[in-house]
């Protein structure tokens, strides 16, 4: 079979990725990889992992350095699941304390200043 061509270019390599991804997404459909199962009896010590990700405060502007450190946790916790361990996983926003007030006084002076909005 030929490959697909554009202008001269070959798509070969894509073309065979592209095969990949589908067997491999088969695969997981027919292995149902990402169902998760309650058992009956609970997990024996040891079988269980719980991850903890501290969660990004409101002050700032999320950044690469979330998603790098997420990551690192999103990778052991999936590893234990593949192992057959019970895994907990929470993750959050967290939004009190001074940046909230902040914006609460923020907003009581907007309404004071242009009133309340309908």
């Amino acid at each position: 079979m030929a490959a697909n061509t554009e202008a001269g270019r070959s798509f070969a390599r894509r073309d065979q990725l592209l095969k990949i991804q589908s067997q491999i997404q088969k695969l997981w459909e027919e292995e149902k990889i990402f169902e998760a199962t309650a058992r009956s009896a609970p997990p024996d010590p040891g079988e269980k992992f719980f991850g903890n990700f501290p969660y990004p405060y409101m002050n700032g502007f999320l950044h690469l350095g979330h998603a790098f450190s997420l990551s690192k946790l999103e990778f052991a916790a999936t590893y234990h699941r593949l192992c057959g361990r019970n895994v907990l996983l929470p993750f959050a926003f967290h939004c009190t304390g001074m940046p909230i007030k902040t914006s609460a006084d923020k907003l009581a002076r907007e309404m004071e200043q242009y009133g309340n909005p309908p």
